[in-house]
């Protein structure tokens, strides 16, 4: 992102459809699409092929990327209807990911001792996307103790053998695109390559994720991970995390973020035993409705065909309410001092005073160094843009009242 564009306020209005957000240029050229042959039908074995192009070297897939990328695709074929921009960037992206999975394996293969690498000690932002998780990422990140994910490392974990690193700008490069087709997605979810960011692209390079859910209508792939063991992702993760460590040994304690987590909470626990949680909290009817949104835009990339009223059935009736009824049980059996609660209102009103509490519930020294770093940090968002995201739930048929009721002990437990 440039300069300008970094210091400027960003605006996204209410969902209506598809069409509407792409920008003429690509408009046009998803039309004139529709009058050339198929192209990048999604095929797994097409696409790991072209990733071995790529990547001669790198051996053959895990089976358990192998096995996702296969449900993934068929879903994609049978389930999604992409544009013709759609196909390009999902095989695009997909090649590039198959491409890193292929690299990551070669690299663990290399050297067998990254495997055993020790880890700081793991905290997990934790909550429903939309509950301040992000914001709250960012500003633990500022102690100079803690070791995150900058975007370009979960990107690509596996650095160059010889030569310079080019991660930073090819991440650039990428997302640019990203801007050129959403001009306004920053407003939802702010993205640059040295941004700390969420885990998910570790989890996409094993092809094991939620986050095809919010990119694609998929649902015979998200039924599918449901129903797998969660183990398998996370174990893959964790290799990813010790191989990124391994090269870049930093930090007494790792941030990590990522709302899926949610999700696979037990499974979380299980392999990350020393794990200290902090969960996110926000009025669930206005969390809800931002969620429904983010689907909808992101979706809206790939296809031109996004119902915002089916997928509000689709998110209410999903994974995430069922996700969060799951971790409020786990939360109540956990020991104190291995998680704390963080209410978005309080975040937004006095962040300095909200991230002190967490080093408290948490028995973490809150140092002068963390304390300057993250004020300053503070300070400086307070000043910066302020984008605008739009969204009503009336939009994707919710009704507030039914879902304040439906949420109703929640949010007295909270007071939400």
């Amino acid at each position: 992102m440039s300069s300008a564009e970094a210091s400027a306020s960003l605006r996204v209005a209410p969902f209506v459809d598809a069409r509407r957000l792409q920008p003429r240029w690509l408009r046009a050229l998803n039309r004139a699409g529709t009058l050339l042959p198929a192209m990048a039908t999604p095929d797994a074995d097409a696409w790991w092929e072209a990733a071995r192009r790529k990547v001669p070297d790198g051996g053959e897939p895990t089976p358990a990327a192998r096995a996702a990328l296969a449900v993934l695709t068929r879903a994609l074929r049978e389930e999604m209807q992409l544009s013709f921009v759609g196909r390009l960037s999902a095989r695009d992206d997909t090649v590039r990911m198959a491409a890193t999975h292929l690299r990551i394996e070669a690299a663990l293969r290399r050297d067998p001792t990254i495997e055993h690498t020790q880890l700081p000690t793991p905290v997990f932002v934790v909550g429903w996307p939309r509950t301040g998780t992000t914001a709250l990422h960012q500003l633990l990140a500022r102690d100079p103790d803690h070791r995150t994910l900058p975007y370009w490392e979960s990107f690509d974990p596996v650095p160059p053998a010889s030569g310079a690193d080019r991660r930073i700008e090819k991440l650039d490069r990428m997302l640019a695109q990203l801007r050129r087709m959403a001009p306004h997605y920053d407003a939802i979810h702010p993205m640059t390559a040295e941004m700390p960011e969420e885990c998910v692209a570790l989890f996409m390079n094993d092809f094991r994720t939620l986050q095809y859910d919010i990119q694609y209508r998929v649902p015979g792939y998200v039924s599918w991970l449901l129903d797998e063991d969660a183990h398998t992702a996370y174990q893959g993760y964790r290799r990813q995390l010790r191989l990124a460590h391994h090269h870049r040994p930093v930090g007494l304690r790792m941030i990590l973020k990522d709302p899926t987590h949610l999700v696979h909470l037990e499974t979380v626990l299980d392999v990350f035993p020393d794990a200290r949680l902090i969960f996110t909290h926000r009025d669930p009817v206005t969390a809800m409705s931002s969620l429904c949104s983010l689907h909808a835009h992101t979706r809206a990339l790939f296809t031109d065909t996004v119902d915002p009223v089916a997928l509000g059935r689709e998110i209410l009736d999903g994974h995430w309410p069922r996700a969060l009824e799951r971790a409020m049980r786990l939360r109540d059996g956990l020991a104190p001092g291995t998680y704390t609660d963080v209410r978005h209102p309080d975040l937004v009103r006095d962040p300095l005073a909200t991230v002190e509490r967490i080093y408290d519930d948490l028995g973490l020294e809150f140092s002068p160094a963390a304390q300057s770093a993250i004020a300053s940090y503070a300070r400086e968002a307070a000043r910066g843009p302020h984008h605008a995201h739009l969204h009503t739930p009336e939009t994707f048929g919710l009704d507030p009242g039914a879902l304040r009721e439906r949420f109703a002990s929640y949010c007295a437990r909270f007071d939400l």
